[in-house]
């Protein structure tokens, strides 16, 4: 089915017209004559004239009066018409007050702030110069669509007005203050509730939605279904019931309804059966499944934190929670992608099997989805058409990608202090180098191929620098030997390089071994030219471990200040109480 909306549009909206309501019709009543029901509205004007399309003229009555309507201020909501093809066709609707009629938009567009916008236009222009009226809505309706981040202008009343019309970025969130639909969904629906609803449609339940609001109503329940992106829900999806459409409660399959709370009054639980209710206007939601408790617990956990820490909610990040939510779900699909000479595909096995063992079993599940399985579908049609893709979605999977391995380095570098303190502390209890080295290697049971075991290699000149151990861990090493002065070994400099098994370079680390155990280190094998070895006059007799050391630039802390005390020091190893070696 894939996406539902139409992307070959030419025309910024498809039909405007103009409804009366049937008076004196009462819902719920037979009609004497046995005939069909009295329509609850009728166009008295419309634009183009030569729109012939009967479904969505038959429609467009019930949907601007879906139930009796009680408003004192303007009322603007929208509604989805479902094409023969599967596209959503988009209905925008506005009351006033002042007029007793209704406007309605129909667009293939799904740009609902703009669009409302307009109607607000439409109808001021209409009521107070209706003259100019019809010349600003074939403008309007000649005008094209721009291109994607591009606008067009539309002037009225003799070219001191305008209205702009502004594409939005292809793959852009939801922003809180650009975005009505969001906006109202944050301010009614407490953050407890979107987790369920959200859990709920990727359980593919059938959801209702009710309000006595309809701008409420249809607000919501437009919000929660973009929050399901990069996914796209492939069932029944009905901002705005109307009366006439009430059976559509009954059906036997997975559904979005949002229903006016007059029209769901008339419907008994018999008729609705098992199915989750978000009640609007008091953020009550109820449920006869626990579909929170079947998502993983460390993604429900994380998406309690980040909805209830509201001062990270500007912009779009209240939609980047539940983005970040699906891409440690469904982010690492790719993985799964086998490639052929012709063709690439899905392996669903090696899916899960690539996926962190706690994921697994909610995974598992997903796979049955049709939602899921819509957009391994709709990807591999992008990987093999030749076409890239950096979508929102996949942008944050490389975010987190990163991320995750920035963590795993952290991790790393804490296990390792740790391990030296403990060794520090309990010298009795020092566990093999092996031992070590084989943490240091187990970081993880994934199979993330963007982890390498080459950027903790001291020696690899490509590896990526890691952060200093002084600034990962908010102190300074407490590993070193007595009477060396860290600010000397550890190189604090923003172009210096810390190795969590080397905390400075090898060479260094050779030389301060043998000044501190008597062993000499082994020789360079080729001396460059330009260094020249200079003997250090200590008191007693110079040798070659402190040649070394000068040229290395580890003669500036003084190991004594005597030859009586070097030998000592030399020979009873005082001061390495507290030294770790990796020799």
């Amino acid at each position: 089915m894939g996406s539902r909306i139409k992307t070959d549009v030419k025309k910024l909206f498809e039909f405007w017209c103009e409804v009366a309501p049937t008076p004196g019709l009462e819902r719920g009543t037979n009609n004497r004559g046995g005939g069909p029901a009295a329509p609850p509205g009728v166009i008295l004007e419309s634009f183009p004239e030569g729109f012939r399309d009967k479904e969505v003229l038959t429609g467009i009555p019930s949907f601007a009066y879906p139930c009796d309507l009680s408003f004192t201020e303007v009322l603007k909501y929208s509604f989805v018409h479902t094409t023969g093809d599967s596209k959503w066709r988009f209905g925008f609707c506005i009351h006033v007050p002042k007029t007793k009629t209704a406007m309605v938009l129909i667009t293939y567009l799904p740009w609902h702030d703009t669009f409302l916008q307009l109607l607000q236009v439409l109808s001021d222009l209409k009521r107070n110069n209706p003259s100019e009226f019809r010349a600003f809505l074939a403008e309007a309706y000649s005008q094209g669509v721009p291109e994607s981040g591009g606008n067009l202008k539309v002037f009225y009343n003799g070219g001191q007005s305008q209205f702009e019309f502004v594409r939005p970025q292809q793959f852009q969130l939801p922003n809180i203050l650009k975005n009505n639909n969001l906006n109202m969904y944050y301010s009614f629906v407490k953050p407890k509730e979107m987790i369920e609803v959200f859990a709920a449609m990727l359980a593919e339940r059938r959801i209702v939605f009710t309000s006595r609001h309809l701008d409420r109503l249809s607000a919501c329940i437009q919000a929660a279904n973009a929050f399901l992106y990069p996914m796209v829900w492939q069932h029944i999806f009905i901002p705005v019931l109307p009366w006439e459409f009430k059976d559509y409660l009954g059906a036997p399959m997975p559904y979005l309804i949002g229903v006016p709370k007059p029209v769901l009054e008339a419907v008994s639980p018999e008729e609705l059966g098992e199915v989750v209710i978000l009640n609007c206007d008091n953020e009550i939601l109820e449920s006869p499944f626990d579909d929170v408790h079947s998502l993983p617990s460390e993604i429900v956990s994380q998406m309690k934190k980040q909805l209830n820490n509201k001062q990270d909610h500007q912009g779009d990040g209240v939609s980047k929670i539940f983005l970040n939510a699906l891409v440690q779900l469904i982010g690492g699909y790719r993985d799964a992608v086998e490639y052929h000479e012709t063709s690439k595909t899905f392996n669903p096995k090696k899916f899960i099997e690539s996926r962190p063992a706690h994921l697994r079993p909610f995974l598992a599940k997903m796979m049955e989805l049709q939602i899921f399985a819509q957009f391994i579908d709709d990807r591999l049609k992008m990987l093999n058409s030749g076409l890239g893709f950096s979508d929102e979605f996949e942008l944050e999977t490389v975010r987190y990608a990163e991320k995750k391995k920035r963590g795993r380095n952290y991790a790393l570098m804490k296990s390792l202090k740790d391990k030296q303190q403990q060794q520090h502390h309990h010298p009795q209890q020092q566990q093999p180098l092996e031992d070590s080295m084989n943490d240091l290697i187990s970081l993880d049971d994934s199979n993330n191929t963007s982890f390498d075991l080459e950027d903790f290699d001291p020696l690899n000149q490509n590896a990526r620098p890691l952060p200093p151990l002084g600034k990962a861990f908010g102190k300074k090493s407490s590993t070193l030997p007595a009477g060396v002065n860290s600010s000397i070994v550890n190189t604090g400099s923003a172009g210096g390089v810390n190795n969590p098994l080397y905390p400075y370079f090898a060479p260094k680390h050779m030389a301060t071994v043998a000044a501190v155990t008597g062993r000499p280190p082994p020789l360079p094998s080729m001396v460059p030219p330009q260094i020249q070895l200079q003997r250090n006059t200590i008191a007693g007799k110079p040798d070659d471990d402190f040649e070394l050391l000068r040229k290395y630039g580890l003669d500036q802390f003084t190991l004594n200040n005597s030859a009586t005390e070097k030998q000592q020091h030399l020979t009873t190893g005082k001061g390495m109480t507290n030294w770790t070696t990796f020799d």
